[in-house]
């Protein structure tokens, strides 16, 4: 199933994966699990960038859902950029966009992902407001 691209988007940030060999599967292009840890690495990458320490507080983004449409294999040896919008932000949740990019070839796209991202108090196991940073930057 597709899911339609949001078309209000903020950009958060471009991040550059090198494809290894053993991403791929024995089809000869990146196993599907590697996209959803591509997406996983350029959130983190954001988070911490704009200070945020995951995994040393009890605070921390979990995934409510996530998804992702796959237009053409990748396979090694690649580069590819992963270019990321915020799509939708409450005061607990924001909705990632992902987009993975030949950095050769703007106009080359190979995949789209979403993420549902949650903020949560670890120990409680519940949603509470996004940290003051996040708030800030996206005026909520």
């Amino acid at each position: 199933m597709k899911f339609k691209i949001p078309k209000k988007q903020s950009f958060i940030n471009s991040f550059s994966v090198s494809v290894r060999w053993g991403d791929m599967d024995a089809l000869g292009h990146i196993n599907n699990t590697m996209y959803f840890r591509y997406m996983e690495s350029s959130r983190v990458e954001w988070l911490t960038e704009m200070g945020l320490k995951l995994g040393y507080e009890n605070e921390s983004f979990v995934l409510a859902n996530t998804m992702c449409n796959f237009i053409l294999p990748i396979s090694y040896p690649c580069t590819v950029n992963i270019d990321s919008y915020v799509t939708e932000i409450t005061n607990t949740r924001m909705d990632v966009l992902h987009e993975f990019i030949d950095p050769k070839n703007k106009n080359k796209k190979f995949a789209v992902g979403l993420a549902t991202c949650v903020w949560v108090d670890l120990l409680e196991g519940k949603a509470i407001a996004l940290p003051e940073v996040i708030k800030n930057k996206y005026d909520i």
